[in-house]
């Protein structure tokens, strides 16, 4: 994995996924309120995964995606905190009756950095 204060790639991104939930997740980034009203970015990891009947993307899309992701973090600086955010997580991607739920990790993003994102 990669150095603390180094940059992210879609590579490590795919191996922190693996290493935490034994599976290659998607993971997207969101941007929505939180829970006092203010507007907030999140990585998202989604409860679809690479090798599922129903997973929409191939192996080589699936990489481009979390290498855009990867970079989207790096971008905003918070590489270290998703490398550790993803090993100490608790929470776990699933689709079950009470319905789909992802990982949410809010990232911490000082104002400014966002661009039109």
């Amino acid at each position: 994995l990669g150095a603390l204060g180094e940059p992210m790639d879609g590579e490590e991104l795919k191996s922190l996924v693996m290493e935490r939930w034994g599976r290659a997740y998607d993971t997207r980034i969101c941007r929505r309120r939180d829970g006092l009203g203010a507007m907030r970015l999140y990585l998202q990891v989604m409860w679809k995964y690479l090798g599922q009947r129903s997973f929409p993307m191939t192996e080589e899309r699936y990489d481009e995606q979390l290498g855009a992701v990867a970079e989207l973090i790096s971008e905003w600086g918070c590489a270290d905190q998703i490398r550790k955010e993803i090993t100490e997580c608790e929470k776990n991607p699933v689709l079950d009756t009470t319905g789909a739920n992802a990982v949410m990790i809010a990232l911490d993003i000082q104002d400014g950095q966002l661009g039109d994102f």
